[in-house]
This record gives C-alpha cells, sequence and structure tokens, in this order.
C-alpha cells in the first residue's frame, strides 16, 4: 500500500502518482469528496442607507481640502457645492406626516406670514393645503415641537430611508399642526393655490399675507376666493367675476403676477385677467381647447398657457397701437393630432385661437399640458410636462426649431394632472408619476437622479419654501421639499 501524498493519487496499473486537478476518470464517488467545494455564496447585505450618503460626502469633503473648491470628478472639474448638492438630491430624507390624508392633494403652498396676535406681530410659517373634496386647511410649521390648544398635532414619520437600511435616530426638520376644522368647505375641487404678491430677498421684505384660491366648480361655476392669514382669525372672502369673463367656467388653474394687481386664471373658455381689488377681468385668449396650465412672464407683460390640446402659446398682455385690449386677434393655429396609439398622424388639423399672440412660435407637446414653470434665472426657458409621461425644457428663443433643449427620462404618467417643482437653486426638478415613484432630475444635464416610492397613491403637488432669505444663505445647500397625495403630506429633502 502506497502512501498518500496531498495533492496527489497513486495508479496502481501503471505504478505512479498523478496529481489532482479535477475529477479522476474511474474513480468512486467517495474520492471525489476529497476535491474541494466552494462555500455557498453568503447573501449580500445592502448598504447602509445614510452611510453610503455619509461616505461620498466626506470623499467630496476630503478632495475639496487638497483641489479647494474646484474638485475633480470622474476625471472631470466640478465645484464643490454642485456636488454635494447632487449626493443630497441622490439619497434623499423623507418624512410622513400623520393625520394628513385627503388634505393636500390637488394644491399646495407654504408661505411665510406676518400674524397680529394679542402679544403683536408675529412671523410664522403656514402650510395652505386643498383637497379634491372642497377642503382648504391652514397647517402651522415649526422647527421646534410645540403645544398648542385645539389643533391636532401630525405626528412625522421617516420613511426614507427606510428603517431596515438606516439605523441612526433622526430628529423631524418640521412639525406641523392642523386645526380640527377646515377653514373652508367648497363644492368642488380646489384647483390651485397661489401667493398674492411676491417678496424678495432683502432683509427687510415683507412676507406675503394673502393668497388666491380657486375651484373648479361642480356644474361648471368655477370660484376665485381671496385668503388673509394677517389677522390670528384667518379671513377667506369670495371676489366675484366681472366684466366680460363667464361665471359659467371651469377654472383650471391660475397665477398671479409680481406686484399682486391681477392674477390669469385658466378656464374651459380661455384664459382671462382679472383684476383682483374689483374682480372685473376681461379675457385675453379664447380658446375650444380648455387651458390647463398658465404662468406669467416676469416681467408681467406676457402669459404662458398650456393647452388640453398639447399647444403652448404666449399671449401678450400689452396693447397694440389702434387696437385696445381686449379686442382679440383670431389665428388659425395647425397642429398634428395624436392617435390612440400614441403615434403621431400624418394629417395635420387646424384650430382657432383669439388674442394677441405670435403663430409661429407656439409649441406643441404630445398630449395634454399638466404643469408649465418658467426658469427665474433666465426666463427665457420654459419647462412644461404632459399627460403622456413627457417633460421637456424650452427655449423660447429656439421654438421654431419645435425641439426642446433637454428632455427629461423616466417620468410616468397617462391621465393624471401631475405638478412638478423646480427647486430653489434652479439645479433640480421634482415630480411624483402615475406609478407612485417619486423622481429627482439634474435640470441641467437630464440625469435621473433618484427615484423612489414611499407613498402608494400618487404624489401630485410639489411646492417649495417661500423663505427667500434662506434660499439666499451661502451655507444653505439644501432645500426642503413639500409633496401632497391622497395617502398624506411628505416633507422631501
Amino acid at each position: 500500500m502506497k502512501p498518500e501524498l496531498p495533492g496527489f493519487y497513486y495508479d496502481e496499473e501503471k505504478n505512479r502518482y498523478f496529481p489532482i486537478k479535477g475529477p479522476i476518470p474511474g474513480a468512486k464517488s467517495s474520492s471525489s469528496s476529497r476535491t474541494k467545494q466552494k462555500p455557498d455564496p453568503k447573501p449580500e447585505q445592502e448598504i447602509n442607507y445614510q452611510k453610503r450618503t455619509n461616505l461620498k460626502a466626506l470623499k467630496l469633503v476630503y478632495s475639496r481640502e487638497l483641489n479647494g473648491n474646484v474638485i475633480p470628478v470622474n476625471k472631470k472639474m466640478s465645484n464643490f457645492k454642485d456636488e454635494i448638492q447632487k449626493t443630497q438630491a441622490s439619497y434623499p430624507v423623507v418624512w410622513r406626516y400623520g393625520s394628513t390624508e385627503h388634505i393636500g392633494e390637488t394644491a399646495l403652498k407654504q408661505f411665510q406670514v406676518d400674524v397680529q396676535t394679542s402679544v403683536g406681530l408675529t412671523r410664522k410659517n403656514i402650510l395652505v393645503a386643498g383637497s379634491a373634496g372642497g377642503c382648504l386647511s391652514i397647517l402651522r410649521v415649526s422647527k421646534d415641537r410645540q403645544v398648542y390648544d385645539g389643533v391636532i398635532e401630525c405626528d412625522p414619520v421617516s420613511v426614507l430611508p427606510r428603517k431596515e437600511n438606516d439605523t441612526e435616530e433622526r430628529e423631524a426638520p418640521e412639525y406641523i399642526w392642523k386645526p380640527p376644522q377646515p377653514c373652508l368647505v367648497a363644492l368642488s375641487t380646489i384647483s390651485s393655490i397661489e401667493l398674492i404678491g411676491r417678496s424678495d430677498a432683502s432683509e427687510n421684505s415683507h412676507p406675503v399675507n394673502r393668497a388666491l384660491i380657486t375651484t373648479l366648480g361642480s356644474t361648471g361655476r368655477g370660484s376665485i376666493f381671496i385668503l388673509n392669514v394677517a389677522e390670528e382669525v384667518n379671513i377667506l372672502t369670495t371676489r366675484s367675476l366681472q366684466g366680460n369673463v363667464s361665471s359659467e367656467c371651469t377654472i383650471w388653474t391660475a397665477d398671479c403676477n409680481i406686484s399682486g394687481s391681477h392674477a390669469a386664471i385658466g378656464t374651459d373658455l380661455g384664459a382671462a385677467l382679472v383684476d383682483l381689488e374689483t374682480g372685473k377681468g376681461s379675457y385675453f385668449l379664447r380658446s375650444k381647447s380648455d387651458v390647463f396650465a398658465l404662468q406669467f412672464h416676469q416681467s408681467g407683460n406676457i402669459v404662458h398657457c398650456g393647452l388640453r390640446n398639447g399647444a403652448i402659446v404666449s399671449a401678450d398682455l400689452r396693447e397694440r397701437p389702434g387696437r385696445p385690449f381686449p379686442r382679440l386677434t383670431r389665428h388659425q393655429i395647425r397642429y398634428q393630432s395624436s392617435s390612440k396609439t400614441g403615434q403621431t398622424t400624418t394629417n395635420k388639423q387646424w384650430f382657432e385661437l383669439q388674442g394677441n399672440i405670435n403663430p409661429s412660435h407656439v409649441i406643441y407637446m404630445p398630449s395634454s399640458l399638466t404643469c408649465l414653470k418658467t426658469l427665474k434665472t433666465s426666463d427665457q426657458y420654459l419647462m412644461a410636462s404632459s399627460m403622456d409621461g413627457t417633460i421637456k425644457l424650452y427655449d423660447q428663443r429656439m421654438v421654431k426649431r419645435g425641439v426642446g433643449v433637454q428632455t427629461y427620462e423616466g417620468h410616468v404618467n397617462s391621465h393624471t394632472r401631475i405638478e412638478f417643482g423646480i427647486d430653489p437653486s434652479e439645479q433640480f426638478l421634482l415630480s411624483g408619476g402615475d406609478d407612485c415613484y417619486t423622481r429627482i432630475w439634474s435640470i441641467k444635464s437630464g440625469q435621473l437622479m433618484s427615484e423612489n416610492k414611499f407613498s402608494n397613491s400618487v404624489p401630485s403637488v410639489v411646492c417649495w419654501s417661500t423663505d427667500e432669505r434662506q434660499r439666499d444663505r451661502k451655507d444653505s445647500i439644501g432645500h426642503g421639499a413639500w409633496l401632497g397625495s391622497r395617502e398624506a403630506i411628505f416633507n422631501l429633502l
């Protein structure tokens, strides 16, 4: 009997040793046990969510210490502050507030107010929420947990990152309270909430104390309300439409000019300009296609209107010599209709518009408009979304070419009027989707930074903080956003 040598086996017929390189031909099954078996791979554990974010941030800080504010990233030079903001956008923190279901799924707006109380003038943060049931709720917002009489505290719960991926205890960035009863119970869905007048970024700026509230109208009779929050008891007054603006119309959307003197409303009959003090109004755009979205240009002379048929037109409010406003010019606009399969037909159709517009500057989206916003840093850029899930950024100096300068892929929508949000630094785009996911894109590059599902209903409205002084702080690198859905109100950082 020949002795066994490690790594070799003995062949009696050939009377020699052979190295073990694999299964031995003709050997018994017992000999196969000599070969090593690979252990079962261990299940991969997900990296701690917060640890992953902190690790990337530490690498950026380390690079800044070596290179200054301009650091190398992926073989390119980039600004340190921009990269930190991208890290925050890629790994957001989300809080869900209890007792806020069915109160903010159609309109949401946060702003600062100076309220006259028994102890004097007090500055407060409030969140005004509108629901599909016609309820308007005013929520108090504070960074400190306080005790209020007669109000309900909405307990914040962290929903992102997931608890199983993050063991770090964190305090909520904002606490909110709601009154036991809404301040308004309308007969129809609240369609929009807009601030009347906008404060600047100076230290002596005055907060906005009034808001414009519009409703769809249960039987085609939309309503306009003015909300005054300068007193402890909120005052809500109805503003009756006068002039040639029909009261038998559905009000889909609204926007106020910078001075707060006038508002533009989008209806099923066109777009009208309304004097907020007198209620007198007149149409500056007449169309058989509903105006779903609109926004004032920063100059206050132009209103961008997004129609149900997918067209975006810019109406000039200034009077023409010899043609006094509101006399409107008729235009025949040519557009491409979409078939049921989503493919664009070759046959071009015509629709009629009345207003002071330039037909050659009309922009066409594939489907009905859902939201429309201009960038404040450059008012030549216009961002629009449609119900087929398309989100595009247009340069109004290049609209004759008919293409957007940037497209944001990944958005999901088929039939919902979803409002997107642009952060105060105008670097990121935030929007919910029909699939209940919330996505963040880089406005400049179009890159999808993150997509997360933390709600079982569509996050249909977005608003950012209106605290201008906080936006302009040089050490501020992140801004929170409020999202409203049927399930709850969320705060995203």
